[in-house]
């Protein structure tokens, strides 16, 4: 692997695309990249690595603390967005289109119910956090939304 210079290209989050890019390197500080443009949308940023850098990272960080001794820490689980599609496709499969409630912050949801947000789509409530606050997953993940409110 080459060693890292200024003008070099590399993989990175855009944080303007929201995506993992290429970028151009900017600015180096101890040979790690610290300012990118993107090759895409030309914005130029602190440098962020890329999604499935960052993910190989934590199973490296959890492999090593499961075999560095006795002392075992337990690192929760990180669920991917591939996780959430599965696990909304799994819910939202099967449903009539009749049975989605559209959202509005009035309105009282339950566990299992499935809704349509007009930003977001098609979710199905998860959890009843408190007396107004619910957990929705849609396919870019779960949301914790607000219902129950009278004005």
């Amino acid at each position: 692997m080459k060693p890292l210079v200024a003008g070099s290209e590399i993989d990175a989050w855009c944080t303007k695309c929201r995506l993992d890019l290429g970028h151009r390197i900017v600015a180096l500080i101890e040979g790690r990249p610290k300012r990118v443009i993107c090759l895409t949308c030309s914005s130029e940023h602190n440098y962020r690595a890329s999604q499935a850098d960052a993910k190989a990272d934590i199973v490296l960080r959890t492999q090593r603390s499961a075999t560095s001794g006795p002392k075992k820490s337990k690192v929760p689980r990180v669920k991917s967005a591939a996780d959430h599609t599965k696990d909304w496709e799994s819910q939202i499969a099967g449903q009539a289109t009749t049975a989605f409630i559209r959202y509005t912050i009035d309105r009282t949801f339950k566990p299992g119910q499935v809704l349509i947000h007009k930003t977001f789509g098609e979710g199905v409530v998860t959890d009843v956090l408190e007396s107004d606050k619910m957990t929705v997953l849609f396919r870019t993940g779960p949301k914790t939304l607000v219902h129950s409110k009278t004005a």
